[in-house]
C-alpha cells in the first residue's frame, strides 16, 4: 500500500513461510543434519527476520493505533520511497492521520533491547527529512519505534522517538482472548 498513489508503489511478499522456504529451503539438501544450526547463524537469516517482523507489524496496524491511543483518529497507512537515488530513503510503515500528525514506524527484530546509536539516529534524522523535502508536509512527524523486545533508552531514543511499542501490542486481543 503506497503512500499518496500507486506511482510510488513497493511489492512485497507478504507471507512468512513461503519467504523463509524461498530463501532456505527450496535449495538445500535435506540430508543436513544440522541445517537449523546452520540456517539461524547466517546473516541472511537475521535479514529475513527482520523483513517478517516488518510484514507481521503492517498486518497488524489496526493493533497499532490501539496501542498508541490513535485508533479513533481517521488516517490512511503506507509505505514509501524516496526517488533520490543518491540520498534516498525508504519507510515501511506511516500512519498519515487527521490531526495533523504522521507517524513514521520504524519496526526493528532484535534478541534483546534495541539500541540506538548514532549512525543510525543520523540515518533516522535523514529519513526523516528526506520525507519531508519530497512531500512537502507541513504536519508533525512522530517517529515510533516497534520492537520485540523493546527500545533501550539513550541520548538518541529520547532525542528522536516519541512512541515505542513491542511485539505484545501487536496481540493484546489475541491474549485477552486466551486469558477469558
Amino acid at each position: 500500500m503506497p503512500y499518496r498513489g500507486i506511482k510510488d508503489a513497493l511489492y512485497r511478499l507478504t507471507d512468512e513461510y513461503s519467504l523463509f522456504y524461498i530463501k532456505f529451503i527450496e535449495n538445500t539438501r535435506a540430508s543436513n543434519n544440522n541445517i537449523w544450526n546452520t540456517i539461524q547463524a547466517k546473516q541472511s537469516y537475521k535479514i529475513w527476520s527482520g523483513f517478517s517482523f516488518e510484514t507481521v507489524c503492517i498486518k497488524h496496524v489496526e493493533q497499532i493505533k490501539d496501542a498508541l491511543k490513535i485508533s479513533g483518529i481517521n488516517s490512511i497507512e503506507g509505505s514509501w520511497t524516496s526517488k533520490n537515488k543518491s540520498n534516498g530513503a525508504q519507510i515501511d510503515l506511516l500512519i498519515d492521520r487527521d490531526d495533523n500528525v504522521i507517524n513514521i514506524c520504524e519496526m526493528k527484530f532484535y534478541n534483546t533491547k534495541y539500541t540506538i546509536n548514532k549512525k543510525y539516529a543520523n540515518e533516522l534524522a535523514n529519513k526523516v527529512q528526506r520525507f519531508i523535502d519530497y512531500t512537502k508536509t507541513k504536519k508533525y512527524i512522530f517517529i515510533t519505534f516497534i520492537t520485540s523486545y523493546g527500545l533501550k533508552e539513550n541520548i538518541y531514543s529520547k532525542q528522536y522517538v516519541q512512541s515505542k511499542l513491542t511485539i505484545n501490542s501487536l496481540f493484546t486481543k489475541v491474549f485477552a482472548f486466551i486469558l477469558y
